[in-house]
């Protein structure tokens, strides 16, 4: 998803970087595209918890784990065609990216 997210934005390979990481506390499977002004997180809480969390904020650099405040996504927001293209737009915007 987080790929497709990129090639969507037109970024290329050398913008941005995919990584995974587990928050032990939580038992989250946590997947970032992050570029330098814009970091998108997919949650996958293990457990009981279920379901998918997505957000995304500013950073001033890929080594910027603070940023901005987080946006939530909704998933049902990206169940429609002019969802996803709505929130691919959005950041764009964010990642300072014009198309």
């Amino acid at each position: 998803m987080l790929r497709r997210f990129a090639g969507d934005m037109a970024l290329r390979p050398r913008d941005y970087t995919i990584h995974e990481h587990r928050q032990r506390r939580r038992d989250v499977n946590v997947f970032a595209l992050h570029t330098d002004s814009l970091l998108v997180e997919i949650q996958h809480p293990a457990g009981a918890e279920g379901g998918v969390r997505m957000s995304y904020r500013t950073c001033r650099s890929r080594d910027d784990l603070t940023g901005g405040r987080d946006n939530a996504v909704t998933m049902e927001s990206l169940a429609s065609d002019q969802g996803y293209a709505d929130l691919v737009a959005t950041l764009r915007v964010v990642a300072g990216r014009r198309r």
